[in-house]
């Protein structure tokens, strides 16, 4: 009824038939939209999931090789860490696919009593550990508990990934911060200028991509927000990114 209504609006001088016609022609694009991003998800998992098993071959067969390296020049050994390095990248760029797909069709209805503050705790523990050599200090303002109703995994997919992103695009000697309060999740870290907000939660979006960096890691935080319906925020002030996950 609201879109009879617009078009009426819209085109006062056009008669119902041809009304109806647009509104029906209309109504078969979205469908057909609709379709092909269903065929494309599709495609995305099926994909994922059929070149786990040889990208996982590659990877065993380059670690017999490395384990004979007495037959191997030096040279030789280093172009096969440089293949090994490219297929630890394309690993984890099918895994975080194959993970996006998932969301994406609902394979996650497991959903338990996940306490926040535990979760960003270990994790910090561990990116610390990680990015020991660059000097990067983490503050986290956090209380005893922050109790939240998700799927574990889906939990720490999203602490995981934003603070694997503070990290990744934190100079040296910068510092980043995580606080949790009023049923709001933040991570700021240091920057010289804002991101592109309209385009950082796209998948594959290309900004200052760092080398470690798949490109989906802010797609899927964005992505397990649509599936819980959580707000996700981006700002820039005082010369830092500042992301932000708020709980109904």
């Amino acid at each position: 009824e609201e879109i009879t209504d617009l078009h009426c609006h819209i085109l006062p001088g056009v008669d119902d038939g041809s009304r109806d016609d647009s509104l029906a022609l209309a109504r078969r694009y979205a469908e057909r939209a609709e379709s092909s991003f269903e065929r494309q998800k599709q495609f995305i998992g099926n994909a994922s999931h059929e070149m786990q098993t040889p990208l996982a071959v590659c990877r065993n067969r380059l670690e017999m090789l490395v384990d004979d390296a007495h037959a191997l020049t030096g040279e030789q050994l280093g172009e096969i860490a440089k293949v090994q390095r490219t297929l630890d990248y394309l690993v984890r760029l099918n895994r975080s696919l194959l993970l996006l797909s998932k969301i994406d069709n609902g394979q996650f209805p497991e959903s338990s009593e996940v306490d926040l503050a535990a979760v960003v705790g270990e994790q910090v523990a561990l990116y610390d550990e990680i990015y020991a050599g660059r000097g990067i200090a983490c503050t986290v303002s956090a209380p005893e508990a922050f109790v939240v109703r998700m799927n574990e995994s889906l939990a720490s997919t999203l602490v995981t990934n934003l603070l694997k992103n503070a990290y990744l695009h934190t100079a040296e000697g910068g510092a980043v911060g995580v606080e949790l309060r009023d049923r709001t999740l933040t991570v700021t870290n240091d920057g010289t200028a804002p991101l592109d907000a309209e385009h950082i939660f796209e998948r594959f979006y290309q900004g200052a991509r760092k080398e470690g960096s798949t490109g989906l890691g802010l797609a899927l935080v964005s992505a397990v927000g649509r599936y819980y319906g959580l707000r996700i925020d981006y700002r820039f002030e005082g010369g830092r990114h500042r992301f932000s996950v708020r709980w109904p």
